[in-house]
């Protein structure tokens, strides 16, 4: 009897919480555009602006040039848009489709040399995704 009431529970729960954070590619990042609202305002808190990230870089040893700007806004857009991706791998993806007329990954490590998503993330005042590095092989995203 108790296995059918959490049953029951369960599918009302389901069907109140259409779960509509899963329509986009629930595999690919954390939530859907549903929650664009609630990023813009984590965005806004941040008090991010463009020279504390020409800060950030200079420290790191990076002059940012447009070039730079157009991968930073790119992955701030990105975010607000689906959030923080569930792996690195996917918005290393993302980035290398971007940009593949300027080169793609071979254009974007020449900018980052840290890796386009790890340290163009920081730059971009962003979490990083999940195994956005891999100490064992030394690689970076």
């Amino acid at each position: 009897m108790a296995g059918n009431i959490h049953t029951a529970l369960f599918v009302a729960f389901i069907e109140m919480n259409s779960m509509t954070q899963f329509i986009h590619n629930a595999q690919d990042s954390e939530s859907f555009s549903l929650y664009a609202g609630i990023r813009l305002a984590e965005l806004i808190d941040q008090d991010w602006s463009r020279n504390k990230s020409t800060d950030l870089a200079a420290s790191e040893g990076i002059n940012l040039t447009d070039r730079h700007w157009d991968v930073i806004v790119y992955l701030r857009k990105q975010y607000l848009a689906h959030g923080l991706p569930r792996f690195a791998r996917t918005m290393a993806r993302n980035l290398n489709k971007q940009f593949a007329v300027q080169g793609g990954n071979r254009y974007l490590y020449g900018l980052f040399a840290g890796g386009p998503v790890t340290q163009g993330s920081r730059l971009a005042n962003l979490r990083t995704p999940a195994n956005a590095t891999d100490d064992s092989f030394g690689t970076s995203y």
